[in-house]
């Protein structure tokens, strides 16, 4: 692995024992990162594996910009479909007519298609032009394939998104889950509004400024209605399952930065990392933080993936690359314009820590996606262990295409497999040693937590002594 140079600041937050925080993008020299992980860097197209209902949980592998629409569309566009074409129609120039290609089959589910079509257009109670169907009728087109993971984004999804990943944005600051129906807090920020306010960890929303959650669609249109300018102000109301209990807040809005990385020195020998989320920038401020650990004396490390939803994948292998000697990380399996593709990932020789220095990874029904790559990476490597609960069990990728009016539409695209070979989808990561908190200190941050009260930690910090 290549070597680097950087300046780092550290800020010490006002906590008994002495915590490195590392903030989005604080590194002053900030290195391009290698271009190895293949196809799907090397595309301007995002890649992602993401729980869809979680905030900020997503794996993306990216291009050189996330969200630029006209590079994706006009230099990345996928193939045209050999089945599906549009033109003109040969009688009229001010018509056009979707052409498939003609089979019994199509026919059939074509003119069953005009026939619905035709209904909602005369006996809708309220006249609905042609482009809106046609819009109505490629959402539907998505949302109603079996993969969760494959939907319709509209522009505002995609802004949630972006401000999502970067870190930054004005808001609260409480990490929420969608939960069939229902929507509730997976994590909240440090000193942040939402903190301060006293809402908690598993806090189930009920109602935003007197709106019913039942009027939101999804995770992302809570979202909007949460966040807002900062210094204004939302009403929330939550039920708090541990009390049976109906509480209402009012947050004044602030600008939340997450920091994505928090470490410290535990003992004399044993090194702590919190991945918050692999959001862009981790990777460089994993690096400092572990460099920073080795100089202090560190000869293992514990990593905190709890609440952990995921991020960038390309963060994922360049911190997986950073600890582990050459070999495989990660194998996507999956098509790309009507041809399938199997992809597999490695590390170079170069490390960044000692071949002998172990882990231990605690996880929690949270840790999703990224988390899982990453511990489910180093297990198989036999360099770490895992401690906590089964994770949430997110095994495919997406590729998301951005359409002109800012919209997009995200595809299950892939499935990715361990070095071991196995597939976490719908399974999770069972731990080594399974262990839950106290039931007290559920509700709780994770950084709040008294360690000694932390069984989890606890338990970590017996297995590397």
């Amino acid at each position: 692995m290549q070597q680097y140079q950087h300046n780092i600041n550290l800020n010490q937050p006002e906590h008994e024992q002495s915590m490195n925080v590392y903030q989005p993008d604080q590194l002053q020299d900030k290195k391009v990162k290698n271009n190895f992980w293949g196809y799907f860097l090397t595309s301007a197209i995002s890649v992602i594996l993401t729980v869809a209902i979680i905030f900020g949980v997503l794996i993306s592998v990216k291009g050189d910009e996330l969200f630029s629409n006209a590079q994706v569309n006009k230099e990345f566009s996928p193939e045209k479909s050999q089945i599906i074409n549009i033109k003109e129609s040969d009688n009229r120039s001010d018509e056009l007519s979707i052409v498939f290609k003609n089979t019994p089959t199509n026919k059939k589910s074509l003119e069953k298609l005009q026939t619905i079509f035709s209904i909602v257009q005369n006996d809708y109670y309220e006249e609905i032009s042609e482009s809106k169907l046609i819009d109505a009728m490629a959402i539907g087109m998505v949302d109603q394939l079996e993969s969760p993971y494959t939907f319709y984004m509209t522009p505002e999804y995609v802004e949630e998104m972006e401000d999502s990943m970067s870190g930054e944005y004005s808001g609260i600051g409480a990490v929420v889950e969608q939960v069939g129906t229902s929507f509730q807090i997976s994590d909240i920020i440090e000193d942040s509004p939402a903190e301060k306010s006293g809402l908690m960890i598993n806090d189930v929303f009920v109602s935003v400024d007197g709106k019913d959650v039942s009027e939101f669609e999804d995770v992302t249109m809570l979202a909007l209605n949460i966040r807002g300018e900062q210094g204004t102000k939302v009403v929330i109301e939550i039920y708090r399952t541990s009390e049976n209990k109906y509480y209402e807040f009012e947050i004044t809005r602030a600008s939340i930065t997450n920091a994505n990385i928090r470490s410290e020195m535990l003992t004399d020998e044993i090194g702590y990392v919190r991945i918050v989320e692999f959001n862009e920038g981790v990777g460089d401020n994993f690096v400092a933080a572990m460099d920073n650990l080795q100089e202090q004396g560190a000869e293992n490390i514990i990593f905190d993936l709890r609440n952990n939803g995921g991020g960038y994948v390309n963060e994922v292998l360049y911190m997986l690359d950073y600890l582990l000697p050459e070999g495989e990380l990660i194998t996507e399996i999956g098509r790309r314009n009507g041809q399938e593709f199997e992809i597999t990932e490695n590390s170079d020789k170069e490390m960044g820590v000692p071949e002998d220095m172990k882990f231990v990874c605690i996880m929690n029904k949270n840790s999703a996606s990224a988390s899982e790559l990453f511990a489910g990476c180093l297990r198989d490597w036999e360099k770490a262990e895992l401690v906590g609960e089964i994770s949430f069990g997110k095994g495919v990728g997406t590729i998301t295409q951005y359409l002109e009016d800012g919209s997009a539409v995200q595809i299950t695209n892939f499935y990715y497999n361990l070095p071991s070979g196995i597939n976490v989808d719908g399974e999770g990561l069972t731990p080594d040693y399974e262990i839950e908190l106290p039931e007290d200190l559920r509700n709780m941050i994770i950084s709040r937590i008294d360690p000694d009260e932390d069984t989890q930690l606890q338990k970590a910090i017996e297995i590397l002594e």
